[in-house]
């Protein structure tokens, strides 16, 4: 009987131990929940003490302040699941490291990454459209980030304080020419006292006009010096030398005259012209809505130029009439081109930077647009139509059909200005229209047959005197005879209808010059042209870009620098970089023919939202010449908008039109100051603004809180902070447990070491 009592005992005590090792009862590591998700998929909040978190795959869209002040956390995996990060999600986690951003995300919303200063590198995926305000700010340990040609809207205060950093990006995206203003602005960021560096007050200037472009390539060191009109007078003298690379970057070194070089930043690619990412939205091809194209246009403009993430699809051929800006844009499937009948425009970078060999436009085509064929490097053929009536700057320039005939090369060109009724080899023309010219004489005589001067021919000819137009000219191109310096006499042909804008700027030329037949004449066509009278002035979309302020002759006036609203009650607005008075109007219209053809064309891609009521805004933008401003370029009008009484409460989007007239969605947010509720949105372009509402906003009572349990498929938990290990290990063993190892060690004991008491 003794040996079966000390055997159970043993028995016992041995179950005691292998109870410890069990499986808990009911529950794991998971039990104590690391992540509060909502129904809907808000991740509201993390609980846990991980250092490397994985976001779990039901979350879509992370709350504002769901990781702040974290101080465990070193790496976050976030899943293709998640949409949309809330700002501060992730602010002021010092520790944190490593961000991997999944594929579903599409912006990076305003301060969701600031003061992580534990940050060093961050690769920003192809699907981010969007990095908003603050979004890295105050990193400042952060030294490259990796941005692709999809990125195209980066606010300008993103990394604010990343004062170590280096922006990578494809040479000619977005992101590239962001990098340029970023180290300029860069020179001027306060440094922490504890890196020991100084603080910069000076800011220079690379490249000060966006329209300009710097191909010299000749890897000679450029010394820019301009003093920074806010800082003390005296105080600091900023350089920056800029010195090419082997590998054709540049470097550029930031020079203080006191204090000799305070740092060093890479600079990728050459100041040059720079084209905007239009959007990576589906392209439809022509009438057809079945043909989509998933190919996305990468950029725009030397500007440069943004436009918006707009969600809604477009057609590369608006209304069988119109080719779409940027609508085959870095298309590398095209090589012998033809178009259908019925297109009468080419828009603005149409075919720019494309594969492209010939072009043959068809009778009907009347406007080439800015930058149509720009940078098409394998164009050697353009036939143009009789049809063309004009032709806007960069239409065709750094092609070879244009660059090998300026430069005098042999082979196609020498055939070309036969084919093309050139009666001078020193003037490219086609389809009646003059091209280029390479001439160095001082009489010029425009060939019979040329029916219109494309724009900026002559641009910056400082040899010619006189010039004779034949009588078949009936349009002169904006700027060009721009800066003709020389040219004093002009002998008209007598059929001249329209003389656009700049066209004789900077040259002896008097407005009083021309005939009296002649009434349509463009803006500053001619510098006395404030003293004619009975003159139609017309003007052309490059003077209403926002970065061509000399084309409008407007002052420039710090003091009163801002945009001044009127028009609609409690309208506000603030234009990037403003440096001069701009007079923005807002109407409320009760109807617009454009928005309501756009939406028409749009119906069959408007599933997404259910557009219920709507306000249309007119909106227009003027400086002090009085020119309506149309394009923005990089320069982001923030407008903030009362929300009307019939849609309070509402969830809201901002619908608007491009310069095609195809829909567009624009971000819109819904702030309150003051007691009034706004809607702010962020628009580079002016055109009617429809704000819409799309149902009732989500109350209080509509939030459902929940907590998960997860469970790893594989591999084990993740380590746990030693502060917190014990705890984490009475836990997660579970009390019932302990409670059942002690009872069975007890008895076991008892049972072994009590003996029986004989009588």
């Amino acid at each position: 009987m003794k040996r079966i009592r000390k055997l159970l005992g043993v028995i016992l005590i041995i179950s005691a131990l292998l109870v410890m090792q069990l499986p808990p009862l009911g529950a794991d590591a998971a039990s104590v929940p690391e992540f509060s998700v909502t129904a809907s998929g808000t991740l509201v909040s993390y609980n846990g003490s991980a250092t490397d978190v994985v976001i779990p795959s039901s979350v879509i869209e992370i709350a504002t302040d769901a990781f702040r002040d974290n101080d465990h956390i070193r790496s976050v995996t976030i899943p293709n699941s998640v949409k949309k990060i809330h700002e501060y999600a992730f602010w002021d986690c010092d520790k944190l490291q490593t961000v991997y951003i999944g594929s579903g995300l599409t912006e990076i919303d305003d301060f969701v990454f600031a003061n992580c200063m534990g940050l060093v590198k961050v690769d920003i995926p192809a699907n981010i459209k969007f990095i908003g305000i603050y979004a890295f700010e105050d990193d400042v340990n952060l030294e490259s980030v990796t941005i692709t040609q999809y990125t195209r809207d980066i606010h300008e205060s993103a990394f604010d304080g990343c004062y170590k950093l280096v922006i990578f990006a494809p040479e000619g995206s977005y992101a590239w020419k962001y990098a340029q203003g970023f180290y300029v602005r860069q020179s001027k960021f306060t440094i922490y006292e504890d890196t020991g560096m100084i603080d910069v007050i000076d800011e220079t200037v690379v490249n000060e006009d966006p329209d300009t472009e710097d191909v010299s390539g000749n890897g000679e060191t450029e010394v820019i010096d301009e003093s920074d009109p806010y800082g003390e007078p005296g105080a600091y003298t900023t350089e920056f030398e800029i010195t090419q690379r082997p590998d054709g970057t540049y470097t550029a070194v930031a020079v203080n005259q006191n204090t000799d070089i305070y740092g060093e930043t890479h600079v990728v690619g050459n100041s040059a012209v720079v084209f905007m990412d239009n959007s990576s939205m589906h392209v439809i091809n022509g009438s057809d809505i079945q043909a989509a194209e998933n190919e996305a246009v990468h950029s725009d403009h030397e500007g440069p130029e943004i436009t918006y993430s707009s969600t809604i699809p477009k057609y590369t051929i608006v209304d069988s009439e119109i080719v779409a800006d940027k609508a085959y844009y870095m298309s590398d499937d095209l090589t012998n081109m033809s178009l259908p009948s019925g297109v009468h425009e080419i828009g603005q970078f149409a075919f720019s930077r494309t594969d492209v060999i010939s072009v043959t436009l068809p009778e009907g085509v009347r406007t080439i647009d800015y930058g149509a064929f720009y940078h098409c490097d394998r164009l050697l053929e353009v036939q143009l139509p009789t049809s063309v009536e004009k032709i806007e700057p960069f239409a065709f320039s750094e092609t070879p059909w244009v660059e090998d005939f300026l430069s005098g090369k042999g082979g196609i060109n020498n055939r070309l200005d036969e084919r093309l009724n050139s009666s001078s080899g020193d003037f490219l023309v086609s389809g009646g229209a003059l091209i280029a010219y390479r001439g160095t004489g001082e009489n010029i005589t425009i060939p019979s047959g040329v029916r219109i001067i494309a724009a900026e021919v002559f641009k910056g000819n400082t040899t010619i005197k006189t010039l004779a137009f034949p009588d078949t000219l009936i349009s002169v191109g904006e700027g060009a005879f721009m800066g003709c310096s020389s040219l004093a006499e002009v002998s008209f042909g007598g059929n001249e209808e329209e003389i656009l804008d700049r066209a004789f700027m900077g040259t002896g030329i008097s407005v009083n010059d021309i005939p009296d037949r002649i009434k349509n004449v463009g803006v500053n066509a001619f510098d006395d042209i404030d003293s004619a009278s009975g003159l139609n002035i017309t003007c052309e979309e490059s003077t209403g870009r926002l970065s061509n302020i000399s084309y409008r002759s407007s002052a420039e006036d710090k003091d009163n620098a801002g945009v001044t609203v009127s028009g609609c009650d409690g309208v506000l607005a603030y234009l990037d970089g403003a440096d001069r008075p701009y007079e923005m109007t807002v109407r409320e219209v009760a109807e617009s023919a454009v928005m309501d053809r756009a939406l028409d064309r749009a119906s069959g891609f408007l599933s997404n939202y259910s557009l219920g009521e709507r306000v249309i805004y007119d909106i227009t933008l003027k400086d002090a010449s009085g020119i309506s401003i149309d394009k923005l370029g990089n320069q982001g009008l923030e407008i903030a908008i009362p929300i009307p009484d019939e849609l309070s409460g509402d969830k809201l989007v901002v619908l608007t039109v491009d310069r095609n007239g195809q829909l567009e969605d624009i971000p819109v947010t819904v702030v309150s100051t003051n007691g009034k509720e706004f809607a702010r949105f962020t628009t580079y372009h002016l055109s009617p603004f429809a704000l819409y509402s799309t149902g009732a906003a989500l109350s209080d009572s509509d939030i459902v809180t929940s907590e998960v349990t997860l469970r790893a498929a594989s591999g084990g938990p993740a380590a746990v902070k030693a502060d917190n290990s014990f705890r984490h290990w009475l836990v997660t063993r579970g009390l019932i447990r302990w409670i059942v190892f002690g009872l069975l060690v007890v008895t076991g004991v008892f049972m072994i070491a009590v003996r029986k008491k004989h009588r």
